[in-house]
């Protein structure tokens, strides 16, 4: 049993880069390379961060090694931190705002999450969700159900205030929390199942650029395929000049597109930006093609920082012939970010799951509330209805008394799937008329059998039965109909529906007799001796007696009432009167699992400290009668 509680809470400590692997001791607790591996998972797709890392059997994330980042983590720190600097100028100051693109946007589960980060930044700007509402033309109602709007590759940005906001959040965003557009990766994704030229054939598809495809010896149709099935027309280029031609010939064959003159990029109009798709995928010249990469800039900033190739090799070590082969440095950037905070990292990663719960569950603050009622008056009813159902056919030694055990033991036979479709529709449609009719019924019964002698037992429970059934059954809900009220009313959403069926337990009340049973009767005839009452000898002397059951009977009750979903589902559909474990489903429905281990662990940390509280009264109750 501590074993898989132990799973359960170590994997509440992963996310989706690591929870598969299912550890006690996740890696990345000790190991700063599979830190980085998780921090890669959160901070893109997997295609993406393929190619910064060069490794194109990147799938899913139980395909990423520690060997395929050796050649990241062993470079010399002087020269990670020059790539990391010009990197992080680069963003800055010299990448167009067009390029960038906020990190950590795949999974809102993430420690890091742009989602968050974005509502937050929405929060701090507005300050209130109607003032939110107003500027974006919205209708949420909490600041989750604000998203972030997708920027699609294939088409301009929209100009509405939500993609203005987004895009000066996204400004405001600091370098370590920015990537660049990445034409790379499209190759990439593009040429999987694509024969690739003589020279290139064992070659890795993640190391395959925009500029190797645009060059021999890759020809001129796999780039024309490469512009129709993948390529983003959003930073596609036309050279007009080269294109001129092909373009007249296209509106003249084209009657329905735009009389208009040729764009070496998209148009804002939407009828001309596909009028414009539509001759790039088709008869637009192969040679009149290129597309619009931070890649070129970043060239640009290091020839003027560093004059030339043979300048850039220097300051970077390495051997580059050509400044077509000069990438940019992204994931060297990242690592080297990541080592001056990777401590802080590492408890954000540990804690994150846990803190999102508490969150959760402070937002919905009612379901607190309404658990700890439920849970206090579950209890109570325990400790009271059943000691004292359990003491009266104990004490006063029933002739029924058998019967009535076998009664409350038959509930016992029946599992809580059958009785929950009885239970809800007594719950919707409560007879309290009914209810109030038989117990009027039967205390007049009780008054007159002191006066009516003589009739037989069986004539005498005959004849109540019928008078029960037909007060309760038919005059009872006569009368109310008459009166203008409704002999059932509905108990749905109270807390009535939520305790009722808990109060009292057929295993309970059998157990406690048997207790009750196995007292000596002399401490009851000293009672009785010394004036002693019936509640007197109940509360002074059978309770204190049966202490250890009690207490594993409130530990029940406190379980079943604060793991209770199914009925608490049911009977309070409103969602004010929903207890803790309705909402942790709620939240369970679109989390990752870790966040569901979280959850899990969380929750079962009432009942842990119940049962501590409780465990040296219950092993009182296994102790001592060992000894004796």
């Amino acid at each position: 049993m501590v074993l898989p509680f132990m799973l359960m809470a170590s994997m509440a400590t992963t996310s989706e880069g690591d929870f598969r692997e299912f550890k006690l001791v996740p890696d990345y607790w000790t190991n700063d390379t599979a830190l980085f591996r998780k921090v890669i998972v959160d901070a893109a797709k997997l295609d993406q961060t393929s190619v910064w890392a060069g490794s194109d059997h990147w799938f899913s994330p139980t395909d990423l090694r520690d060997e395929d980042l050796k050649k990241l983590t062993e470079m010399p720190a002087e020269i990670r931190h020059r790539q990391a600097e010009d990197v992080a100028h680069f963003i800055d100051t010299v990448c167009p705002p067009k390029f960038k693109m906020a990190l950590y946007g795949p999974n809102p589960d993430s420690p890091f999450s742009a989602r968050n980060a974005y509502r937050q930044w929405l929060a701090r700007k507005y300050v209130t969700i109607e003032a939110a509402n107003r500027a974006q033309s919205d209708n949420a109602a909490t600041w989750e159900e604000f998203e972030m709007p997708e920027e699609p590759t294939s088409r301009l940005p929209q100009a509405t205030p939500r993609v203005s906001d987004y895009r000066s959040w996204v400004e405001s965003l600091p370098a370590d929390r920015l990537m660049v557009f990445n034409a790379n990766a499209d190759v990439a994704t593009f040429l999987r199942g694509t024969k690739l030229p003589p020279g290139f054939e064992k070659t890795n598809i993640a190391t395959i650029t925009f500029d190797d495809l645009s060059r021999a010896p890759f020809p001129r149709e796999t780039l024309k395929r490469f512009f129709v099935e993948r390529a983003a027309m959003r930073f596609a280029k036309i050279d007009v000049q080269l294109a001129a031609t092909s373009w007249a010939k296209y509106l003249a064959d084209t009657p329905e597109a735009p009389r208009v003159n040729l764009s070496p990029r998209m148009p804002n109009s939407p009828t001309e930006a596909s009028s414009w798709a539509k001759f790039v995928q088709g008869d637009c010249p192969v040679e009149a093609l290129s597309m619009d990469r931070p890649e070129d800039y970043w060239r640009e900033m290091l020839v003027a920082q560093f004059g030339g190739l043979s300048g850039i090799n220097q300051r970077y070590r390495t051997s580059y012939s050509s400044l077509q082969d000069v990438p940019i440095p992204f994931l060297e950037f990242q690592y080297d970010h990541f080592l001056k905070q990777k401590e802080s990292v590492r408890k954000a990663y540990l804690m994150h799951n846990f803190q999102t719960v508490v969150q959760f569950v402070a937002v919905h603050g009612g379901a607190l509330w309404n658990t700890l009622w439920l849970i206090i008056i579950t209890i109570v009813g325990t400790l009271t209805v059943n000691p004292m159902a359990a003491y009266a056919l104990s004490r006063f030694r029933l002739r029924e008394s058998h019967q009535v055990l076998v009664f409350l033991l038959a509930t016992m036979a029946f599992p809580a799937e059958v009785l929950m479709i009885p239970g809800f529709l007594q719950i919707k449609q409560f007879p309290v008329a009914a209810i109030i009719g038989a117990f009027l019924t039967m205390v007049g019964l009780v008054f007159l059998s002191k006066y009516v002698r003589g009739l037989n037992a069986v004539i005498k429970v005959t004849l109540a039965g019928v008078l029960t059934v037909l007060v309760a059954g038919y005059l009872s809900p006569l009368l109310a109909s008459s009166l203008g009220m409704a002999p059932d009313v509905s108990l749905m959403n109270t807390f009535w529906a939520l305790s009722l069926p808990g109060l009292a337990s057929g295993f309970g009340i059998f157990l406690l007799k048997g207790f009750f049973d196995s007292l000596p009767p002399e401490l009851y005839e000293a009672g009785l001796l010394d004036g002693a009452g019936e509640m007197t000898m109940f509360s002074r002397i059978t309770l204190p007696l049966c202490k250890p059951i009690l207490a594993v009977m409130a530990l029940g009750s406190f379980t079943g009432a604060y793991g209770a979903f199914m009925h608490a589902f049911l009977v309070a559909q409103d969602p004010r009167m929903w207890t803790r474990m309705v909402f942790l489903y709620e939240f369970q429905q679109s989390r990752s699992l870790p966040m569901v281990m979280a959850s899990l662990v969380i929750a079962a940390i009432p009942t842990l400290i119940m049962f501590v509280l409780c465990q040296r009264v219950i092993l009182r109750g296994i102790v001592i009668p060992t000894y004796k």
